[in-house]
């Protein structure tokens, strides 16, 4: 196993090794493009909607209403899906709501009233959803 070429290929004499400064540089380089990488593609799709059940009421078998609160960057246009439920956790009520963009890039929370007409007696009612949609968009 003295064959020329193996040793020329897998154990050169002449090949210089790295220097410790410019490994350490390397190493450190390779980090800090990690890091910036990763804290770029986890706030890049960071979206600031949060929404939230504050109370809720029946008035009666036909009727309910959600009180919710959603916190949201009012820039964006936003559409909110919220839902009444019976016993066994059926939907028995819908109603959607959308908030038009307002001032740019300001943090807004909204407390919003949503009436339901429901099919029978809701036990529940809530915020299912929001998410923002295009301006293009009607309800």
């Amino acid at each position: 196993m003295s064959d020329p070429s193996l040793t020329a290929r897998y154990n050169n004499p002449n090949k210089r090794p790295l220097t410790k400064r410019t490994r350490n540089l390397l190493i450190g380089g390779a980090l800090t493009v990690g890091v910036v990488g990763a804290a770029w593609v986890g706030f890049s799709n960071f979206s600031a909607i949060s929404a939230q059940d504050i109370n809720f009421s029946v008035q009666s078998p036909s009727q309910a209403t959600a009180v919710i609160e959603v916190e949201y960057n009012s820039k964006h246009r936003l559409q909110c899906d919220v839902r009444a439920m019976n016993e066994s956790k059926a939907t028995v009520g819908f109603n959607t709501v959308l908030l038009e963009a307002t001032d740019p890039g300001v943090l807004t929370t909204k407390r919003l009233t949503v009436p339901m007409h429901t099919d029978n007696l809701a036990v529940t009612a809530g915020v299912e959803s929001c998410y923002k949609v295009p301006n293009e968009f009607t309800k």
